[in-house]
C-alpha cells in the first residue's frame, strides 16, 4: 500500500459507502495496512482516498494499539467552540497549515467487525477526525484557506525541506569524520 499523488482525482471526489453488510474489501486487512503505512510515515490520520480505495473509511491514530477505524461516519453534531491550529496531511508532506475547526465532535460509525458505534472526540483528535471525514468528500485541506495563506505554506515547506538536506550533509560529514578518526587509531 502506498500513498496516491496528490493531483490523484480521487482525493478530489466523494468516495462511496462500504457495504457494511457485504463489505467490497476486507476491512481488517485495509486497516493494518493503512495503520502500518501511517506509523511509517508518522502521520496520525489517513483516508482510504489517500491510498487509492474509492470507499468511506478512514484511521486515526498513534499507533497500531491505538488506531480506530472509521466505515461510514457520519457528524451527528460539533461543537459551535472552534480552535485555530496547525494540521498536516500526508498527501502533502512537510505543509503545515494554521485553520479554525471545532473543538468537539460527535459521531456514529462502524467498526471494522462492522459493528456500529458513536463517540465525542475533543481537542486535537477532533480535529484529525474532521480533516479524515473532509477526505471522504473530496476536501483536501489547501482548499480550506486562502490562496496567500497556501502559497507561504509551501515556502515554509522549501524551507524545511532545505533545512533537513544541509542537516542531513551534516550529519553525512560527521559521521565520516568519525569514521576517519577511528581508522586512524587502529
Amino acid at each position: 500500500m502506498k500513498l496516491v499523488s496528490n493531483r490523484d482525482p480521487i482525493l478530489f471526489k466523494e468516495l462511496q459507502d462500504i457495504d457494511i453488510q457485504n463489505p467490497q474489501i476486507d476491512l481488517k486487512q485495509t486497516k493494518n495496512d493503512m495503520v502500518e503505512l501511517m506509523v511509517s510515515k508518522r502521520g496520525l490520520g489517513l483516508s482510504a482516498c489517500q491510498v487509492g480505495i474509492d470507499y468511506k473509511l478512514f484511521i486515526i491514530g498513534e499507533d497500531k494499539d491505538t488506531t480506530m477505524m472509521f466505515v461510514n461516519p457520519r457528524v451527528i453534531s460539533v461543537s459551535e467552540e472552534t480552535e485555530y491550529d496547525y494540521e498536516g496531511c500526508l498527501s502533502y508532506p512537510d505543509v503545515f497549515l494554521k485553520m479554525d475547526r471545532p473543538t468537539s465532535v460527535e459521531a456514529s460509525w462502524y467498526d471494522e467487525d462492522g459493528n456500529l458505534q458513536t463517540g465525542n472526540f475533543e481537542g486535537y483528535t477532533a480535529r484529525c477526525f474532521l480533516h479524515e471525514f473532509d477526505h471522504l468528500y473530496g476536501v483536501v485541506f489547501s482548499q480550506k484557506v486562502s490562496r496567500l495563506k497556501w502559497d507561504r505554506a509551501l515556502k515554509k515547506k522549501q524551507k524545511i525541506a532545505k533545512q533537513r538536506s544541509q542537516l542531513m550533509a551534516y550529519i553525512k560529514n560527521a559521521q565520516a569524520a568519525i569514521d576517519n578518526a577511528k581508522a586512524s587509531q587502529e
